[in-house]
């Protein structure tokens, strides 16, 4: 959570009708700011994002390159996760990533309603989301520390 030495952060994403993109985040336990036609600010976890209307929006395929989301733990997860299956049981999804390995986390994955994805996720050690450096996996894909080529980039099951 935020505080002297971790101010909260600013997030500005699109979306295409501000009630409901405020509505939904209110169903995950967040608070509504200011609102007008145009945008609507939002609290979620002690941190302010806000939902600015665009006329369109380019479907995003799968979970990259843009998405947004917490890491909290495993209990606050699963309480997440029923919120997300009850206001878009179709767009949420759950899976533990890496198994057994050191950056093993759950991750819930959902979309809301203008189509922008999010992520909650629960590390099973908590020194895991900055610790682990020589380990250059970032989501489904990773990448040899040595070159960044088209031919160095390797999908992970």
């Amino acid at each position: 959570m935020p505080s002297d030495d971790r101010p909260p952060f600013h997030l500005a994403f699109p979306c295409l009708d501000v009630a409901a993109a405020v509505a939904f985040y209110e169903e995950l336990g967040a608070t509504a700011g200011r609102v007008n036609e145009h945008a609507g600010i939002i609290g979620f976890f002690g941190h302010q994002i806000v939902a600015h209307r665009v006329a369109e929006m380019e479907p995003q395929q799968g979970i990259y390159p843009r998405h947004f989301g917490v890491m909290v733990d495993l209990e606050v997860l699963d309480r997440i996760e029923r919120d997300l299956r009850r206001v878009a049981p179709d767009r949420t999804h759950r899976a533990l990533r890496f198994p057994g390995e050191a950056i093993e986390h759950h991750s819930v994955q959902s979309r809301d309603p203008s189509g922008n994805v999010l992520e909650f996720k629960t590390y099973t050690r908590p020194d895991a989301p900055f610790a682990a450096v020589a380990d250059a996996r970032i989501g489904d894909v990773a990448v040899t520390p040595d070159a960044v080529t088209p031919d160095a980039v390797t999908r992970t099951p």
